[in-house]
């Protein structure tokens, strides 16, 4: 994990996201989000240093320490750091998980109304990390090193948060907060962003189109 001492700085993360914003303002609300990783991986970070991560031993500390955060909740009260660190850790990964997703799709543009995103058995769009790693790549190699989509950032982003959302289990702590991944994976995507082809592109597509909102669906 970074120390305290060689833990690389968030403000040029922030200063990259404010000149994003100025290029293509019609994206403010996945600049926003991007923002939100980084507020909560700073939060993160300032209680990492006082409660740094820690293996319990014993299962049933976990009921102990929930129903501590449950009270803490009702009196409106600071809430165990233990509980609030590995909260900050989980908002960071799964918004920079769909921070990835959102800008990856908003520069390539016609991504979702191609016949190969959509499930063959079903004809709806779906969601798929190693098809939207690979059109990126293709097109613009130098920003992603890694070929292989399960040892990319991205791919070690989305299968993280993919244990959160689907096992209904705990975590091995061998996959959860990792925050040089974190970090590694937030900087990767900002230094995207900030890339002169992909600034250009994107306010190519967007600028001068208003907000852009998000799409109404229905649900089944």
């Amino acid at each position: 994990m970074h120390s305290k001492e060689n833990r690389p700085p968030l403000s040029e993360v922030v200063q990259s996201i404010k000149k994003s914003l100025s290029d293509v303002p019609e994206l403010v609300h996945s600049w926003r989000f991007l923002a939100g990783v980084v507020y909560a991986l700073e939060q993160y970070y300032q209680i990492t240093d006082h409660y740094p991560t820690t293996k319990i031993a014993d299962e049933k500390e976990y009921i102990r320490e929930t129903v501590d955060v449950l009270a803490h909740i009702l009196a409106k009260e600071c809430q165990n750091r233990n509980w609030t660190r590995g909260f900050y850790y989980n908002a960071a990964v799964m918004r920079l998980d769909a921070c990835y997703e959102r800008i990856f799709k908003a520069y390539l543009g016609n991504f979702n109304n191609e016949e190969e995103s959509k499930c063959p058995s079903c004809g709806k769009n779906t969601i798929d990390g190693p098809r939207l790693y690979k059109k990126i790549r293709d097109d613009i190699s130098s920003l992603f090193s890694e070929k292989k989509y399960e040892e990319s950032n991205f791919g070690k982003i989305r299968k993280e948060v993919n244990s959160l959302k689907h096992y209904e289990g705990r975590t091995d702590l061998t996959e959860r907060e990792q925050p040089e991944l974190l970090h590694r994976a937030l900087s990767e995507l900002v230094a995207f962003i900030r890339n002169q082809k992909v600034t250009e592109e994107l306010y190519g597509r967007f600028s001068g189109k208003g907000i852009v909102v998000g799409r109404k669906k229905s649900y089944e």
